[in-house]
């Protein structure tokens, strides 16, 4: 197990993490919940497709 964070590490750490802002978006601001809350999932879904078919994981060699 490598000590520092991958790049995976960090595509799993966005997926929450822009559901979230778009949730708060959607809370703080003049646009509805749901319009932050599709936003966010859409950028959840980008980063999902970014990490399957941009840059796949390879299997280690070990």
């Amino acid at each position: 197990m490598p000590d520092t964070p991958t790049r995976y590490d960090g595509l799993l750490a966005a997926m929450p993490a822009s559901m979230a802002g778009g949730a708060a978006a959607g809370w703080w601001s003049t646009a509805p919940l749901a319009a932050g809350l599709g936003l966010g999932s859409a950028v959840a879904a980008a980063f999902v497709a970014v990490s399957l078919f941009v840059v796949p994981p390879v299997p280690s060699r070990g």
